[in-house]
Formats: C-alpha cells, structure tokens, sequence
C-alpha cells in the first residue's frame, strides 16, 4: 500500500513544503487621496477540503486577523502601518505505509509588521515600504510500528526583513518587492532564506459606473525559478468581484481564486465589508478547496477634528 493522505486540519496540505502557504499576495500599496485617518480591521477565517483521487479526506480552518492604520499628515504624505500574515506554517497529516503509520503536526507561521510611506501629487504616488518579519513554528513526527512508537519534536524560529517601494503614474502603477532575508533558527543549526523577488505591475480603470483592475506579479525565487500570477478585479458602488491565478513558489502548485464583496455603509464614518472567497489548490491528483469568509471593518476620522 502506498503512502496516501488521511486528514488535514488548520492549514493547507502544502503548508509542509518550503516557508508554508505565502499569504501577502497582489499588493495594493498605493492609497489615493485620504483625508482622514483610517483604522481597518480585517478577519479571513478558511474552511478547506481535501481531495485525492476523487475522495475527501479532511476538513480544517484558520483564522488570521490583520489590522492596519493610515494617518494623513500633510499634503499628500501619508504614514501607514499594520501586521499581517506572510507564511502559515501549519499542517497535520497522517499516513501509512505496510506496518508503519506516520502524523506529522506543525503549527505556527511568519507574521508580518510593516511600516509604509505615500506621498501623492497631482498625477503620480511613490510609497517607500520596510517590513519586519518574525514568527515561530512547531513540527510534532510521530511514528508508529506495530506496538511501537516514538515522536520527535522540533522547534523553529524566524526572523528577516523586506523592503517594498513602487510608483503610480495616472493609470499604471508598478512596484518592486526585493532585499528579502529570513533567517531560521533550528536545534542543530541554522538556514538563512532568500525571499523571492516580486516585481508587480497593475492598470486601474475609473468608468462612469464601474471600478476596474488588472494585476500581475512576477517572482524569481533564489533557486532562478520564474512564477507569474495575475488578478482582474470589477467594483460597482458598493458591489464587486475578483479572480485570480497564482502558481505558488514551490513548484508543481496551483490556486485559483474567486471572491464576491459587498459593502455596507455604517453611517458617516464607518463601513463594513464582506467577501466569501473560494480558492481551489491543485497538485499532481491532490485538489484543496478552502473556503474563507471574509469581514472587513474600517473606521475612518478616528484622528482628526470632524469639522462642524
């Protein structure tokens, strides 16, 4: 009997390869004109199913919570700052082979804290990005044969940075995303990770009723491989949609992702925003389907004198 996959819970089944799921895909750095200061909190629980050879095999979910604050300072400079997650690193996956049967358990992931710069003229916006990257894991191997069993733990901690800057000309707006370094602290040594490259390009388009966008990005890994991925996105009013291709780092896996949003005014100041995004995961036989309902609030004069 082949090795074959029984069960996954809390993150991806790929989440075991390289540095785990990337998270921080299709950045939207540039802002646009903000007047007040803007505080946004963003809740993305994901709900997936596994596949393999036509049967499921296992339910899990996740819930990464990021929050961001944008703060106008004066003619058109604007300071922001947040967190949010850049790898999960969780997985949990059994298998068997003949006598032996093999549950392997990882939890935790690199997060994210950045600090971001715009300034807007009349036509163009510059923004100047620097990020810490920080975060712990724990992988749990238990193996098992016949009466017999043994469990080995390990224990990993990351650390780097990386740096992100881009500018907006009237419709088109590029950035580049590079100076990556992640550096893992294991029990019997250490591993120092180059970030793969990403340099990203995107054409927005205001019509009388619609809101419309092109996205792609372009990695190069340390290892030379050269990943492109793309998104098209459609806003009308307070209702929109998105699809995306993003073939992962790691090579052999694909995602494919669609998402629906509605927005509900709260009053002057505040809105709320819901997403339900569904993403299909694809490697050789094995297909992920997650489902992630996304909510999103945002408060905005949170730091100015509301005038009378």
């Amino acid at each position: 009997m082949g090795i074959f996959l029984l069960m996954c819970f809390s993150a991806s089944v790929f989440s075991i390869e390289g540095l785990g799921q990337e998270r921080g895909l299709f950045k939207e750095p540039f802002l646009g004109t903000i007047n007040y200061g803007r505080i946004e909190f963003l809740l993305k629980p994901e709900f997936t199913f596994i596949n393999s050879n036509s049967q499921v095999r296992g339910l899990y979910w996740t819930n990464p919570f990021c929050l961001s604050m944008k703060i106008p300072v004066y003619r058109g400079l604007i300071f922001s700052f947040g967190n949010l997650e850049r790898f999960d690193q969780s997985f949990d996956i059994y298998a068997e082979k003949d006598m032996l049967s093999i549950h392997a358990t990882g939890r935790g992931g690199i997060e994210e804290i950045y600090l971001q710069m715009n300034q807007q003229f009349n036509f163009a916006e510059i923004f100047f990005r620097g990020s810490y990257l920080y975060g712990s894991a724990r992988e749990i191997w238990e193996y098992q044969i016949g009466n017999y069993s043994i469990a080995d733990t390990f224990l990993y901690k990351n650390k780097g940075r990386v740096f992100c800057a881009g500018l907006r000309l009237f419709l088109f707006s590029c950035y580049y995303e590079g100076l990556g370094i992640l550096a893992t602290e294991k029990p019997s040594s250490d591993t120092t990770y180059e970030l793969p490259r990403v340099l990203g390009f995107s054409i927005a388009q205001t019509t009388r009723d619609w809101d419309l966008g092109v996205f792609i990005e372009y990695l190069n890994t340390e290892n030379n491989d050269k990943t492109v991925r793309f998104k098209i996105s459609a806003n009308k009013r307070n209702l929109g949609f998105n699809y995306s291709y993003s073939p992962w780092y790691l090579a052999g896996i694909r995602e494919y992702s669609f998402a629906v949003f509605v927005r509900i005014p709260l009053g002057k100041y505040a809105r709320i925003s819901f997403s339900p995004d569904m993403h299909l995961r694809t490697k050789d036989s094995l297909r992920e389907f997650a489902f992630a309902p996304v909510m999103q609030l945002t408060l905005e004069e949170i730091f100015a004198r509301r005038k009378k």
